[in-house]
């Protein structure tokens, strides 16, 4: 079987697609045939040396994937073969086949195919989680969503308004803007797409404000981190929460007396506990996105598709901050690959 391989950190096009023995199931496991995995950051960091699961080469990328169960093993009794699953992992999805533990695994719904399937359940449970459970976001509040074009901001804008927040869609670009006023965003905010300096900080925070009449937004979600997290602090209403989810410009540095006078929190979002990230540990949560994802509150946006052969340029496309919703790849081995009729195969960077 394919798979692409990490023999060393560093960048995308470091990465090699090799040929590698078919996969056995252990017990407790099952192996799936990957028909389709999503494209993530948590990728470029551990390929990149950055992740602090300090996963280490040799290995196989890729922390979400759909397809078909092809093996079970001993002791597996709720999965069976030829169930139609998606599943998240630490690491090994963006391959033709790949290794779970049972409670990384959870059934396909019937009505979703395998690219949103492959995109659903990471970026969806880590909004929820951050808006939900830490947030504790209320109907009526306002919700800022910075990075708002990526999947987990789309998915964030979805989860926000299902809330019942009036939601301000933050990103670097007329078409991510336009993508997250189609998933329900209720105001748009464009910044720069570079570093910010002072004059453009103090700039960007003066706009955040003043598309809440000078009151401040009561949750903010930011993925992008940089020198977009201090203007954005300061634009957070009193008693106000801040989540740090994401760091695709940098890990920020601010002063924490922002905070103190605002009376606000600062969270960090991080589902790194198996009980957290786990589908199947998680079927109440599971249940949850579904049933958002069936009335019509909640659906990735695959923007992309790439054929797994391609997947260093799908990785340098995220790695550029040039991607827009979800990056998907693709395995050709499979005849239902069942595509999303709004994505489109690419096999460019």
């Amino acid at each position: 079987m394919r798979a692409l391989v990490c023999r060393q950190y560093g960048p995308p096009e470091s990465l090699a697609l090799e040929e590698l023995p078919s996969l056995e199931p252990s017990s407790g496991e099952v192996i799936v045939a990957v028909h389709a995995s999503g494209v993530n950051f948590t990728d470029l960091l551990s390929t990149g040396g950055r992740s602090q699961m300090r996963i280490k080469p040799p290995f196989t990328p890729g922390v979400e994937a759909a397809g078909v169960i092809k093996a079970v093993g001993k002791g597996v009794t709720t999965l069976r073969e030829g169930m139609r699953v998606f599943a998240s992992c630490l690491y090994g999805a963006h391959a033709e086949e790949a290794r779970f533990r049972v409670e990384e695994v959870a059934p396909l719904p019937s009505d979703m195919d395998y690219a949103t399937g492959a995109a659903f359940f990471i970026a969806s449970n880590t909004s929820l989680y951050a808006l939900k459970s830490r947030a504790k976001l209320r109907a009526g509040e306002t919700l800022l969503v910075i990075g708002a074009g990526s999947g987990a901001g789309l998915a964030a804008v979805e989860i926000g308004k299902a809330l019942g927040a009036k939601v301000t869609a933050a990103a670097s670009s007329d078409e991510k803007l336009a993508l997250a006023m189609q998933r329900g965003a209720d105001l748009p905010c464009k910044y720069p797409s570079g570093p910010l300096d002072l004059d453009a900080q103090k700039a960007f925070c003066a706009e955040l404000r003043s598309l809440t009449g000078g009151k401040g937004y009561s949750v903010i979600y930011d993925g992008v981190g940089g020198t977009y997290a201090e203007p954005a602090l300061r634009a957070m209403a009193r008693a106000g929460r801040y989540l740090a989810v994401g760091f695709a410009a940098g890990v920020p540095a601010v002063p924490l007396s922002i905070a103190l006078f605002k009376n606000a929190d600062i969270m960090g979002i991080e589902l790194s506990d198996p009980e957290q990230r786990e589908p199947g540990r998680n079927p109440e949560i599971v249940e949850s996105l579904v049933k958002m994802f069936r009335d019509g509150k909640l659906k990735p946006q695959v923007t992309e598709l790439y054929p797994l052969e391609h997947a260093t340029q799908a990785l340098r496309q995220l790695l550029d901050r040039r991607a827009m919703g979800r990056i998907v790849l693709l395995n050709g081995r499979w005849e239902h690959a069942g595509q999303p009729r709004q994505a489109h195969h690419s096999s460019e960077g």
